[in-house]
């Protein structure tokens, strides 16, 4: 689809849900085919804004959101870099900027003094799987024998409050994670011990810090 028809797609999108909250546009529109026929069931959701046009501009839009993530990502590295880094620190290997990392390339930035991985997501208190890669990169920076400083960057403090608290076992975190990372941790801890044990005991140095102390875009 050409540059000019993705951005119709968007504007539609952003006009429809701007026009009244989507619960109530949807509770209208619920309301309004109570009775009705199929025919009239679908002129009346259109009367309301649900056509066929506004589904293929939701379609291409989410085609296209996938990718959100990787841009959220890339940029708060790269906007964080000013604030984290020492004035004659350099980066050392080029940074992972999009979503995961590769066998040469194993944190998302590494420089001649420090190691860092970055999680941008903002806990809204179902996140069961931001759990389990929070874990599983705090597993594996504890585990980096470069000697350089370890950090684990997060948004807000939830994220800190469960590394910190929770009594769930590090070896459920894991159970998603590469089988290499489940094999490094359990061959130098405890595979019993807790989250919050292995934060406070073989992770303890590696800092956890909020972004938003530096990114205001990201603050809660």
């Amino acid at each position: 689809m050409e540059h000019g028809d993705d951005l119709a797609a968007v504007a539609a999108l952003m006009s429809f849900l701007r026009a009244d909250g989507l619960t109530e546009r949807l509770a209208g529109v619920e309301s309004a085919l109570v009775g009705c026929s199929g025919t009239a069931g679908a002129e009346a959701a259109a009367g309301r804004g649900l056509t066929g046009e506004l589904l293929a501009a939701a379609l291409t839009v989410r085609s296209q959101v996938c990718r959100l993530n990787d841009v959220i990502h890339a940029c708060t590295i790269a906007l964080a870099l000013p604030h984290i880094l020492e004035p004659d620190e350099q980066i050392a290997v080029r940074p992972s900027l999009g979503a995961g990392n590769d066998a040469s390339r194993p944190f998302d930035l590494e420089t001649d003094r420090r190691v860092a991985e970055f999680k941008v997501a903002q806990w809204k208190g179902k996140d069961t799987m931001r759990k389990r890669t929070l874990v599983s990169d705090l597993v594996h920076l504890a585990l980096d024998d470069s000697g350089r400083r370890a950090q684990l960057y997060v948004v807000g403090a939830r994220p800190v409050r469960f590394l910190q608290t929770t009594r769930t076992t590090v070896s459920w975190a894991l159970g998603r994670a590469a089988p290499s990372t489940r094999t490094r941790f359990e061959a130098r801890f405890d595979p019993a011990m807790t989250i919050a044990e292995f934060t406070a005991g073989p992770a303890a140095h590696v800092d956890v810090l909020d972004l938003g102390r530096w990114l205001t875009e990201l603050a809660d």
